[in-house]
Parts: structure tokens; C-alpha cells; sequence
């Protein structure tokens, strides 16, 4: 009778391992294109009117290990409003793989930078689920988004909440803070701290810092590169970040030439 309770219980511990894998997994969220920001955090300023731009977000996560690919879309309604599109793919996650919540975002800035003052913008986000495994089932959210520059720095202040549809999950607060440094011609140094309140818990469970750069291709193209390391729970230890962003149309700059006649 031992022998049989005891596998049984050795039953239901192997078959809620994945279970409970799959409800902790560290989804990604609303992302901005860059260089409208740093890794993930929003900046206040946005595409002009009828610009738009793609880039794909690649991530090697260590332990646990995985690879997320995230394709980021975003459109130039106004010159203060903008449209923000996320579809991440999960790849190689415990023999698993599949499509993340598919975010959409709405950005609209309302005060302009002064002399003094910041640029303003908000964010409002929502989400329709993705593979059960990877997915929160779907999830509201909004925020405020701060910039200011100084000099060749550039400072970016994100607060966003998340409301969950499943009752179950807790709701989620998130501070994004990113720093960018021009340090070059086509050459910016980037920081990124992130605090989050996920989900999974009732106090503070991920404080990651990110550390890279962005090197401005030519016109219009850029890439950017970092790596990560969550200092609270070691989960993901390390991240390391690629990215290729595209904004269009591409302005060229145009030569003007001079002729003087002898």
C-alpha cells in the first residue's frame, strides 16, 4: 500500500512540473522599435506621420534556456501619435515552442519637451493570448512614459500596469528606466534597468540590469546589441539581445553642389 501511494505521489509531482514551468514563464510584453527606445524601454518621442518601421528582437535566454524571436511593427499615425505591434516566438523552451500574447499599443505624446520640462507620452496596450504555454490569456495595460535629453543623454522613465483577464494572476507593475549615450557619430551606449512585479507574485520578483549598444547602420537602419542579468532571482541568469530595426521612408541626406565658372 506505501509502494502504491508513494508512486502515486511521484505521478502528480512529474506532471505538475511542466504545469507549473508553463505558468511562471517569463513573457515579454509590448516592446518599442528602436531606436524609440532602449532594450525595452518605451522613449516619450515617436515616429513622424506616415513613417513606419519593422525590426526583429532576437533573445538567448540562459538558464532557463531558450531563443525569442519578436517581430515589432510600428506606424506613424500624427507626429504625436503611434501604433506599436509585438508577435514574439518562443523557440526551444524545455522541447517546446510557440507564439507568445500578441501585444498592440497605442502612444500618444502630450507635452513636448522644453527647456526645463520632459517629453510626455502614454501608453494604453492590450493583448490577445498566444500557445497556452506561453500565454497569460490575454492582458490590459497602460502607462506613462517620461524623456528628457541633456547633452549627448538621453533618460527614459516607463511605469506600466497590467491587468490579466485570468483571475487568477495578480496584476503587474513594471519600471522600465533607460539611459542613452551618444557616444559616436552613429554610435549610442545603452543601459537599462527593469523592476517588475509579475503576474506569479505579490512583491517585487525580477530586477534586471542591461548593458549594449545601437550602431546606426546607415540611414534609417540600426542595431543593436546587450546583455542581461536579473540580480534578484537568477531566472533567466543571462539574456543576450540582437536586434535589426528598419525606419522608412529612409531620408537620405542630399549634396549640393557648387559649380563656379572660371
Amino acid at each position: 500500500m506505501k509502494k502504491t501511494v508513494l508512486k502515486i505521489l511521484i505521478l502528480c509531482h512529474l506532471l505538475l512540473i511542466p504545469s507549473i514551468y508553463a505558468y511562471a514563464f517569463d513573457l515579454q510584453g509590448i516592446q518599442p522599435l528602436h531606436p524609440y527606445g532602449t532594450f525595452s524601454t518605451f522613449s516619450a518621442y515617436s515616429l513622424e506621420k506616415d513613417n513606419w518601421g519593422v525590426g526583429l528582437l532576437t533573445e538567448r535566454s540562459i538558464d532557463p534556456n531558450f531563443y525569442r524571436f519578436t517581430l515589432v511593427t510600428a506606424y506613424g499615425i500624427t507626429d504625436t501619435i503611434e501604433i506599436i505591434g509585438n508577435v514574439p516566438f518562443v523557440l526551444d523552451y524545455f522541447n517546446d515552442e510557440g507564439v507568445e500574447d500578441i501585444s498592440i499599443g497605442y502612444k500618444q505624446r502630450i507635452l513636448s519637451e522644453s527647456q526645463i520640462g520632459p517629453t510626455v507620452s502614454y501608453l494604453l496596450t492590450f493583448s490577445v493570448p498566444g500557445k497556452e504555454k506561453f500565454s497569460y490569456e490575454g492582458r490590459a495595460g497602460a502607462g506613462i512614459i517620461v524623456s528628457k535629453r541633456m547633452g549627448p543623454f538621453l533618460g527614459n522613465i516607463n511605469l506600466l500596469y497590467f491587468k490579466p483577464t485570468n483571475a487568477s494572476l495578480e496584476d503587474e507593475y513594471q519600471l522600465r528606466l533607460g539611459f542613452d549615450m551618444a557616444a559616436g557619430h552613429n554610435f549610442n551606449l545603452l543601459a537599462e534597468l527593469l523592476v517588475k512585479k509579475s503576474h506569479f507574485s505579490e512583491k517585487i520578483d525580477q530586477v534586471e540590469g542591461r548593458l549594449g549598444y545601437r550602431v546606426k547602420v546607415s540611414s534609417g537602419y540600426f542595431g543593436t546589441l546587450g546583455l542581461g542579468y536579473d540580480f534578484k532571482n537568477r531566472e533567466p541568469e543571462v539574456r543576450i539581445f540582437l536586434s535589426l530595426s528598419v525606419v522608412l521612408p529612409v531620408k537620405e541626406k542630399k549634396i549640393r553642389k557648387i559649380y563656379e565658372e572660371e
